[in-house]
């Protein structure tokens, strides 16, 4: 039975409990299980500790929060990124001697792999497959530092660690700050001339800190070491400054968002030759060429061109991009780096770079090889020939075959130029001409085709060609003359040159690493050891093509520039090598089977390589999307909270859709929208002083800015301005400034003033101390919150002070501002009649008497009044009341306020037009005196004399005789008159008494005791103090003495850490 119940018992637990779902038993565990919960939440729990305790401070965080989240919006504005951005400005400013020209000539060493020497006026280099920079060199000078920091995207602020922050770099700061600043890192140089360890440390340390201070926290500092061999510094240093640029993101500034501008590169003097025979110092029409940047450069806009002033151009077209990204040719492979093609260094200015673009031309710049082919000879020997094509084509035909002619262009022939500048050699390719001779190209397509793809086929063969034409040239010399050298025997160099380009073919191991100069190698052995005789040029290949079939012609017609290149959307050059057919060369045994597998194996590992890399990049790109949902979900907030941004940025990008759509032709939208930023164009300024071209300096910086219609104006500016904390003086009123506002420098005279709390303008003799005060100047107008700098001269003096005087900002625009400063008439009373008086001095007509009726007048005294008619005679005499009685002595003022006017003086800065580009302008009266040693004036009124006040001496008190028999005793006078006569008494002489005698004896003894007690005091006290003293001097004498010691072995010490820094 036991058995049976507990398999029973077993049975039971074994079958599921069904929960009770109603009833008592289940209201009760329902309310035990919400209890619980409540006693889990604390805010349920107790909901009053939870609640606000304050109104106010509820409000206040309730604002704050509100206000932080409209913070975050922004008002939508029309994109208008170009497609193909402008090179980015990278300005490298720092003082003179601490590497800027070096940091330039090791970035570009980086980018491009080509050695600059020098470095004059813009450098343009591509950095990446979109992106590109510009490297301007700015000198010490502080105009340049002013127009560049208008520009610069990004600076590189070069500082000497070992002396450590110059002037120049707090004064660049400054004019940045005022100027929209720009991304800016620094670079500290010269840090091998530090000891190494700790000193160094703390130098890097300290001047970390200090720039810090001055940019930002966490602002980027690079240190570069030391120099190479080749004068550059280290390349790991270089290569992690070359990054940051590189990934370095820019903001537009809205000052340059608003302007167009050009950072020219190149400029070329159009003027006519004979207006200039004719005048030389006449006005020249100059072409400047630039990317557009900042906003679009439209027809008819005037421009400034800093340095040289205000002009309008006549002329604006688009050229080719000189130095074009490769990311914008959509048919290339892409690729993760850049092949030596496409790293381009683009210098007109600094004299690099092979193509100079214009808009009817292309330069082609060749330089001196040692070893040349045809095609070079030929563009040398028609830039150094001195004679005109015209006048030699009267006497003769030119003839490029002995039984063929060629009939010239006469036109072509005229508009060929041929510049020799910079000792460069230039051709220029006319493109209206482009009809050439089938010979012409069949034996020229080797040399094009060489220079395309960037090979010099001037190795191991040069030699040989040299000595064979060299004898050919020697042999028809005499028989030639006037005839240039390349043109005699060209059929049968054509010729021998094709034999020997069959017989030997590429190496691929010289296309990649090059050749060193040395003879023999793979080829040796394959050209005939008589290779200079006569027999070589007869020599055939076993097959040769006949070039007058139009097949054979057409099958090679992809080789030359006029063919079509990269159908298949493939540019490599050894994918180029590979796929090239030579359809002339002999047969050769085919390739080895089990090489080709190999060659199969790779290439297909080099696909799944590149299919992991899509894979890898999709990726990427999913999760980059994904993360900037997630930024503009949070930027964007809450639909219904910003639902008026909403609706601006839908509304914003409509119009940026409906612009690109209706600007879809390129012609449509230049004549409308202008000139796009990123387009390089060809500007032609007319009318500019000669002495620009003169005295053109291509290292100080050419800016061209575009002017909006409102800042052609020229009017008064009213403006707050503050003395530069740094400046050692006070600016005094109407002492001219150089003012830098917008694009324009130019030289004014401001008067400053303060604002009262009547709104009124009064007039400052100079300015505040430690306060911003208005200033009023005569120039161009410009937008308010415009800021701006002033400076003392632009003069590159010697000095050591600061050199920036102030910084403002433009207020207003007001044409009606009305400075005023007090003025102080003064009269005196001629009559007076209870509270009226008669005045005069203070006027001098009846009219202006008028013009004061009812003006408070005061004397000095403090007694008020008013005046009131004009008088007749003496002329400004008036009547005036006052609230008392005057005296005839006193002095009546008046203060009033008197209007100032504002010099109209507007004298633009052209430093560029000077050969030593140092500006003067108006001088200061103080500096006028310092030249010519002339003395303060003074007046004599203005001068301070000395007080004298005399003493004033009161009459003695006389009491009458009647009035002294009424007074009592005590206060009747006791002091006696002086007697003519000696009194009764006086005459009477005293006799002591005995005791009398003995007490005045006594007391002169103990008088005479005591003076002789106190005099040997003091002798005693006297002797102390001085031993005192010398025990003193003795001890000083000792202390100074181990003093002088311990200075002399510590200037021992630092002398020779002195001369140890120095060696």
């Amino acid at each position: 039975r036991i058995q049976i119940l507990f398999e029973t018992m077993e049975e039971e637990a074994a079958k599921g409990h069904k929960k009770r779902k109603a009833g008592a038993k289940f209201n009760k565990k329902k309310k035990q299980k919400l209890d619980t919960d409540l006693t889990d939440d604390p805010k349920k729990r107790n909901p009053k500790a939870f609640s606000f305790q304050s109104v106010n401070k509820t409000t206040r965080l309730v604002h704050r929060a509100l206000e932080a989240q409209a913070r975050k919006h922004v008002v939508p504005e029309v994109d208008r990124t170009p497609l193909d951005p402008p090179p980015t400005i990278v300005a490298v400013i720092g003082p003179p001697k601490v590497g800027k020209t070096t940091l330039i000539r090791s970035l570009v060493k980086h980018y491009t792999k080509q050695n600059v020497n020098t470095v004059k006026g813009p450098l343009t280099v591509v950095t990446g497959k979109n992106r590109r920079c510009t490297f301007v060199e700015c000198p010490n000078d502080i105009s340049s530092m002013i127009d560049v920091a208008k520009v610069a995207d990004l600076v590189l602020l070069l500082v000497d660690a070992n002396f450590g922050f110059e002037m120049e770099i707090f004064e660049f700061l400054n004019i940045a700050q005022a100027h929209g600043l720009p991304r800016i890192m620094g670079v500290l140089t010269h840090l091998d001339l530090l000891r190494q360890g700790k000193s160094m440390n703390k130098t890097k340390r300290t001047l970390k800190h200090r720039f810090w201070t001055e940019v930002h926290q966490g602002a980027k500092l690079f240190y570069l070491s030391s120099l190479s061999f080749d004068d550059l510094y280290n390349k790991r240093d270089i290569l992690n400054l070359a990054r940051f640029i590189s990934v370095m993101k820019f903001k537009v500034l809205s000052w340059r968002g608003a302007h167009p501008y050009i950072l020219v590169d190149r400029i070329e003097d159009v003027t006519n030759p004979e207006d200039i025979h004719q005048k030389p110092k006449c006005d020249r029409s100059v072409a400047l060429y630039g990317w557009v940047r900042g906003a679009n450069m439209t027809e008819g806009t005037p421009v400034h061109v800093c340095g040289v002033g205000d002009h309008g151009f006549t002329d604006i077209v688009t050229i080719p991009d000189p130095c074009p990204c490769p990311g914008q040719d959509k048919t290339t492979k892409r690729r993760r780096t850049l092949n030596e093609k496409e790293r381009l260094l683009y210098g007109p200015m600094t004299d690099v770079g092979d193509l100079i673009f214009d808009n009817d031309a292309v330069y082609v710049k060749t330089t001196a090889k040692v070893n040349k082919n045809e095609g070079d000879e030929m563009i040398e020997e028609l830039a150094v020939n001195k004679d005109f094509l015209t006048d030699r084509l009267q006497h003769r035909t030119i003839k490029l075959f002995s039984d063929d002619t060629f009939a010239v262009d006469n036109a072509a022939v005229e508009s060929a130029e041929f510049d020799d500048e910079d000792g460069g050699q230039r051709r220029r390719m006319i493109f209206g001409n482009e009809k050439q001779s089938e010979e012409d190209c069949s034996d020229n397509d080797d040399e094009d085709s060489n220079a395309d793809s960037g090979i010099d086929d001037s190795g191991k063969e040069s030699d040989e060609e040299e000595e064979e034409s060299g004898e050919e040239e020697d042999n028809t010399e005499e028989d030639v003359e006037g005839m240039v050298k390349w043109k005699v025997n060209i059929r049968e160099k054509a010729r021998h040159n094709f034999i020997k380009r069959q017989l030997n073919p590429l190496s691929l191991h010289e296309l990649i690493y090059g050749t060193d100069g040395k003879t023999g190698g793979s080829r040796e052995g394959l050209v005939p050891e008589a290779s200079t005789t006569e027999d070589s040029t007869r020599y055939l290949p076993a097959h040769y093509s006949n070039w007058d079939d139009p097949d054979e012609r057409e099958k090679i017609r992809d080789c030359f520039v006029t063919g079509t290149w990269n159908n298949d959307g493939s540019d490599d050059d050894d994918e180029m090598f590979d796929d090239f057919e030579d359809l002339e060369a002999p047969a050769v045994k085919g390739p080895d089977p089990h090489d080709q597998a190999e060659v199969d194996n790779k290439t297909e590992t080099v696909e799944k390589s590149a299919d992991n890399d899509d894979g890898k990049s999709s990726k990427y790109h999913r999760k980059k999307e994904r993360l900037k949902a997630l930024f503009d979900e949070e930027y964007d907030g809450n639909e219904d909270e910003s639902k008026h941004f909403v609706e601006l940025r839908e509304e914003v990008d409509a119009q940026s859709r409906l612009n690109k759509d209706f600007f879809s032709d390129e012609p449509d939208r230049e004549r409308y929208e202008g000139h796009r930023p990123g387009q390089y164009v060809r500007m032609v300024v007319a009318k500019l002083p000669c002495e620009f071209i003169n005295n053109f300096n291509p290292q100080y910086p050419l800016i061209v800015g575009g002017i909006a219609p409102l800042e052609q104006q020229i009017g008064m500016v009213q403006a707050r301005l503050k003395r530069h904390r740094w400046y050692p003086k006070i600016l005094k009123n109407q002492d001219p400034v150089i003012m830098s506002v917008g694009w324009r420098r130019f030289q004014t005279r401001p008067v400053y003033s303060i604002q009262d709390h009547n709104m009124r303008q009064r007039m400052l003799k100079y300015t505040p101390e430690h306060m911003h005060c208005h200033a009023t100047f005569y120039g161009p107008l410009a937008p308010p919150n415009t800021a701006f700098i002033a400076t003392q001269g632009a003069t590159d003096k010697k000095t050591s002070t600061f050199r920036i005087v102030a910084t403002g900002v433009v207020l207003s625009l007001d044409k009606t501002v009305d400075v005023v400063k007090k003025l102080k008439l003064t009269g005196t009373p001629y009559k007076i009649y209870k509270n009226t008086a008669f005045l005069k001095g203070m006027f001098s007509s009846i009219l202006e008497v008028s013009k004061f009726e009812g003006a408070m007048i005061k004397t000095v005294s403090g007694i008020r009044g008013q005046v009131k008619r004009a008088l007749s005679s003496p002329p400004g005499a008036f009547r005036a009341t006052f609230e008392d009685k005057i005296q005839i002595s006193d002095i009546v003022f008046l203060r009033c306020w008197v209007s100032v006017d504002i010099p109209k003086f507007y004298n633009p800065v052209i430093n560029l037009l000077s050969d030593t580009k140092v500006w003067s302008g108006m001088k200061t009266v103080g500096e006028l005196r310092r030249e010519n040693s002339l003395p303060i004036p003074v007046k004599k009124d203005s001068q301070y004399t000395a007080i004298e006040r005399k003493e004033k001496v009161f009459k003695p008190l006389v009491v009458p005789k009647n009035l002294q028999k009424n007074l009592p005793f005590k206060s009747k006078p006791k002091l006696e008159k002086k007697r003519r006569k000696e009194s009764y008494l006086s005459k009477r002489a005293v006799v002591n008494e005995p005791g009398e005698k003995r007490l005045i004896t006594l007391m002169q003894e103990l008088l005479t005791a005591q003076r002789d007690t106190d005099k040997r005091r003091k002798e005693k006290k006297k002797e102390e103090k001085a031993k005192r003293e010398a025990e003193i001097a003795k001890v000083n004498t000792k202390l100074e003495g181990k003093a002088r010691q311990r200075r002399k072995i510590f200037y021992q010490k630092n002398a020779k850490q002195d001369r140890f820094n120095n060696d």
